[in-house]
């Protein structure tokens, strides 16, 4: 279990490394929102059922799933079922993906001056 969760921990930060480096052709105001979505929805701490129980897992993973097997409903679903975890999770994870965003992708405070 531990290496499928490393193991798409690792598809996970290349796909946010991918995005990070399609941000930088996007127009300077929209780098920074367009990073804070993509990291917010790959990795959103969540719960998935594993047969009887609950585990946690980053969010992109069941979008991953969802995708492969077709089943975004069941997605939408989890989301109505665990909405008490999922609210602050998502807000949270929201304002730290920001923060890191804006240190990655967003605009430099310095401005040059010609003369």
């Amino acid at each position: 279990m531990l290496i499928i969760f490393l193991e798409a921990m690792g598809i996970l930060l290349l796909v946010a490394t991918a995005a990070t480096l399609l941000a930088r052709f996007l127009p300077a105001e929209k780098r920074v929102l367009f990073c804070s979505v993509v990291y917010t929805l790959l990795f959103t701490p969540s719960w998935a059922p594993a047969t009887i129980v609950m585990v946690p897992i980053p969010f992109g993973v069941m979008l991953g799933v969802g995708a492969v097997t077709g089943a975004p409903n069941e997605i939408l679903d989890l989301l109505l079922v665990l909405w008490w975890w999922h609210i602050p999770a998502f807000f949270i994870t929201g304002f730290v993906s920001r923060k890191v965003a804006k240190k990655l992708v967003g605009i430099s405070s310095v401005k040059e001056i010609h003369t």
